[in-house]
């Protein structure tokens, strides 16, 4: 019996590293049965996944596409495959409406993070790609709110996605197989035997807290998208302060993990699901990650500066000639003008690129 298994995300539940794989290995899924639909991915490793194969654009959002279903279905049958299996975080405000246009076969997967993981790691995604500027702030609200931006809530509104859902509690202790690739396998009821290594790559790497506070405070310069995903490569790559921490002082921590676990508590009760209890046991023991204050001193700053300045010369140019075309900026850590200044000069002039021949050789 054919299958069709939607896997949607929640937003920060290593989506992006499983896209990773299944789009290198569509081959070894071919051999084994199932069929993944090529996409795009990006230099970060980061991709819409399968968002085009059941849906279309409307603007700058997704939408539920009759024709795109049925085309991605035709695909599936004509490529003698047993299983469907689609991955993207974009379907998740769209499932309801996507669950009328799939057959009644198809199952959902969810996975749901620590509401506190979850809020910071939204906090950092922000500095990183939207140029965010503002400190961290430990409020459940305070970035569209957390468990999924009230999509999953939408979602399990619908009988039509809840009676074909699987809710997994994204959790490295509570993974099968001891990683969320061989979990969502194992969910999907697809068998592993002919895929190889399944192990995931890093994707779209975390900053460290200097790294983090260096892209915050950068954020308010007019460098433009390519400067500032030059800047946000190599700054996954700063190997400088700490890089297990939290941003939720112990007070603001107890507090806010009282919250999140009734909530938690709340949306078991109102959807009659318990595979997120074994999470909330956890949860409720695990220790706070260190806190660290989001300030840096000036010879932190310069460190960061000069790891820039070693793995990115242009860069480190372009940043030092656009601080001293804009005096105006005031800057989180002022110190920055100084050090990349510094790094510039000690680099010396960029040089001009050789010239080409307008004669053909030989």
């Amino acid at each position: 019996m054919k299958s069709i298994v939607v896997h949607a995300g929640l937003p920060k539940t290593g989506t992006s590293a499983v896209q990773a794989f299944f789009s290198t290995h569509t081959d070894e899924l071919a051999r084994s049965g199932i069929f993944y639909p090529q996409h795009r991915v990006d230099t970060n490793g980061v991709s819409a996944g399968n968002a085009g194969a059941l849906m279309e654009r409307s603007g700058h959002l997704f939408v539920a596409s009759r024709r795109e279903v049925a085309g991605t279905l035709e695909e599936f049958e004509a490529s003698g495959c047993h299983t469907l299996l689609l991955s993207s975080e974009a379907f998740l405000p769209e499932l309801p409406g996507i669950a009328e246009l799939l057959p009644p076969e198809a199952r959902f997967v969810l996975y749901v993070r620590d509401p506190l993981a979850f809020l910071e790691s939204d906090y950092n995604q922000r500095v990183k790609r939207l140029s965010h500027v503002d400190p961290f702030e430990p409020s459940p609200g305070a970035y569209g709110g957390w468990l999924g931006h009230e999509h999953l809530y939408r979602a399990l509104d619908s009988e039509t996605v809840r009676s074909r859902l699987v809710l997994r509690p994204y959790l490295p202790e509570l993974f099968v197989g001891d990683s969320l690739l061989t979990d969502l396998l194992d969910t999907a009821g697809i068998d592993t035997a002919g895929l190889g290594d399944l192990s995931l790559r890093k994707v779209n790497l975390s900053y460290s807290l200097h790294a983090l506070e260096i892209k915050r405070a950068l954020n308010v310069l007019p460098l433009g998208p390519q400067l500032q995903e030059r800047l946000d490569i190599h700054l996954q790559s700063c190997p400088l302060g700490p890089t297990t921490y939290t941003l939720i002082p112990p007070a603001d921590h107890e507090r806010l993990r009282k919250v999140a676990d009734d909530e938690l508590h709340a949306l078991a009760l109102r959807y009659d699901i318990d595979s997120l209890e074994p999470m909330r046991e956890l949860l409720r023991a695990k220790p706070q990650k260190p806190f660290h204050p989001q300030q840096l001193t000036d010879d932190e700053v310069d460190a960061v500066v000069r790891h820039i300045a070693t793995v990115g010369k242009r860069l480190t140019r372009r940043i030092a000639q656009t601080l001293a075309e804009h005096p105006e900026i005031e800057l989180v850590y002022p110190s920055l003008r100084d050090s990349f200044a510094a790094a510039a000069a000690e680099l010396g002039e960029e040089s001009a690129p050789p010239k080409r021949r307008w004669w053909r050789r030989g």
